[in-house]
């Protein structure tokens, strides 16, 4: 009888830092780790919590102390090879540029490590980064090897310079996308807010894959009655796993991954959501979640990741 023994795959995440809450790292590490990566964690910022409560305290690392960490410490006296790197919030245009310029030249150096990038600019039409780092996105996904971009609406408006708020819209900007950033082979907006299904109590999550052909195509996902912080960083994060992580099999098409994220992410939406208003009654507006239960989702995230949305709707471009 003979085993087949995967080898763990091993991925450095760099984002941002909260010692309370789940967003950033706090929201990619556990998920990731409980899905069998090996995770070694940069932190860009370390904060109490994340902004969306009343009040939070805390500091921003250097630039020098980031570049340092990486060159000399884990590429250069270690000489680890991730698998993946997994870059979020950057706390400056410096550290920005300074640290995507080393994670291109290892994506350059060593066609195996994918580049996983999520363009935190901002959300709901605000900025959360200075705006000279508009430019900065702009520049690196031209001109770099990225595997995958995760952009939420705000995000993808602001990388190509239109807003987004009907189907044909989408299109457009997907088109646009790709004609600005050919190296980004896969991109997914991890929210959009359309027209067409504004009476339907959805939000839509398109994604596409320059490799497999011209294709857009979209899940429609049932609105919770909640606005929860951190989901984005978790579907990043799940969306990694499920296209990089084998689990025993060969890559899946960027469509059927997105489907089993967000299965595994409407999950814990879900329950982090039921957790919440436990014996509080329902609820005619939609309340704020601020920490997302992912220990209590532990039970979600072991699961094979087979469940998916179904078959999602497709667009031309």
């Amino acid at each position: 009888m003979t085993s087949t023994l995967h080898r763990t795959k091993k991925v450095l995440s760099i984002q941002s830092h909260v010692i309370h809450g789940y967003v950033g790292n706090k929201a990619a590490t556990f998920p990731l780790q409980y899905r069998g990566w090996d995770v070694d964690v940069l932190n860009t910022v370390q904060f109490s919590n994340h902004p969306g409560y009343a009040h939070f305290t805390g500091f921003k690392c250097s630039t020098e102390e980031l570049v340092e960490i990486v060159e000399k410490g884990l590429i250069g006296a270690l000489g680890i090879k991730y698998d993946a790197v997994l870059t979020g919030y950057f706390p400056n245009v410096q550290a920005l540029q300074k640290m995507a310029g080393i994670v291109g030249q290892m994506c350059d150096e060593d066609e195996n490590v994918q580049w996983v990038l999520d363009p935190v600019l901002g959300d709901n039409g605000r900025l959360y980064v200075d705006e000279k780092c508009v430019a900065v996105y702009r520049d690196i996904l031209q001109s770099s090897k990225i595997f995958l971009a995760t952009p939420n609406q705000f995000e993808m408006e602001l990388l190509v310079g239109m807003p987004v708020r009907t189907l044909e819209d989408t299109k457009r900007a997907f088109e646009l996308f790709h004609e600005r950033y050919p190296r980004v082979t896969r991109v997914v907006v991890t929210s959009l807010e359309l027209s067409e299904f504004s009476n339907d109590n959805v939000y839509v999550v398109a994604g596409f894959d320059s490799s497999l052909g011209d294709e857009v195509f979209f899940y429609k996902i049932p609105k919770i009655n909640a606005t929860f912080s951190g989901s984005g960083d978790l579907i990043t994060a799940m969306l990694t796993d499920s296209l990089l992580n084998d689990h025993g099999r060969t890559q899946q098409p960027l469509s059927t991954s997105l489907g089993q994220a967000l299965w595994l992410v409407t999950s814990i939406l879900q329950k982090t959501y039921d957790l919440n208003v436990a014996n509080q009654g329902p609820h005619d507006s939609a309340i704020s979640i601020k920490d997302l239960k992912l220990i209590q989702s532990r039970d979600i995230l072991k699961q094979d990741p087979v469940p998916s949305m179904g078959k999602p709707d497709t667009i031309n471009i």
